[in-house]
């Protein structure tokens, strides 16, 4: 499947093994986070892992279960996170990102990269 396929704030299942140390393991979903444009013919997706339950940390968004996003209990976006991985990784679309999480990844982005943002 090419790159263009994917779109930024999807959620899709992602291969995340192998890993090393503290990574992120196993396949989960994860936030497409990398623009359209880019995602043009790339062979490579910028993803975040979205992991089970609340966290209350800055680089994390917490998002609640709903049919639009495809969710089965509540998770979090953990930007600190991200995976640059290649598309064979990739499989099922398991929904989308609703637009009102959309400003508080782009924050919690901020954050990790100590970006001003406004």
């Amino acid at each position: 499947m090419s790159g263009s396929a994917y779109r930024q704030f999807e959620i899709r299942w992602v291969d995340l093994d192998p890993t090393r140390g503290a990574e992120t393991k196993k396949k989960r979903p994860c936030l497409i986070l990398q623009d359209d444009v880019v995602n043009q013919g790339s062979r490579t997706i910028i993803v975040a892992p979205i992991l089970p339950g609340h966290k209350d940390w800055p680089f994390v968004v917490n998002l609640k279960a709903t049919k639009s996003n495809g969710l089965d209990k509540e998770r979090h976006v953990n930007v600190k996170q991200l995976r640059v991985v290649d598309v064979t990784r990739i499989t099922n679309k398991q929904g989308a990102l609703e637009k009102r999480y959309w400003e508080s990844i782009k924050a919690a982005l901020g954050i990790v990269f100590d970006l001003k943002l406004d």
